[in-house]
C-alpha cells in the first residue's frame, strides 16, 4: 500500500526472518504488523472519527488510524505527492 502513496517500503520479515528493526520499513521507519482474526471494537473508530487514541495507565498515547489515512499523512510530509 505504501508503494501507492510514493513511498519506499520494504517488507523486513519475510520467512519469518524476525528483522531486530521492525516487520516493515517505510522511508527509513520500522514498523511492527500485527494480524489478528478479529481487533477488539474500542480500538476501532466509531462514529465520524478518524481515528483513535490509545494508551494504559500512565502510558505513552497511541494513535489508532486506517493504513491508508496515515500513508497519505506521511507522503504529504515527504512531499511525495
Amino acid at each position: 500500500m505504501a508503494k501507492e502513496f510514493n513511498l519506499e517500503a520494504h517488507n523486513r520479515d519475510r520467512g519469518g526472518a524476525q528483522h531486530e528493526m521492525g516487520d516493515i520499513e517505510i522511508e527509513n521507519r520500522f514498523y511492527g504488523c500485527k494480524r489478528r482474526k478479529t481487533i477488539a471494537t474500542w480500538v476501532k473508530p466509531e462514529k465520524e472519527e478518524v481515528g483513535v487514541v490509545i494508551r494504559e495507565d500512565r502510558g505513552q498515547p497511541y494513535m489508532v488510524v486506517p493504513l491508508d489515512h496515515y500513508l497519505f499523512l506521511m507522503a504529504m510530509v515527504q512531499e511525495k505527492i
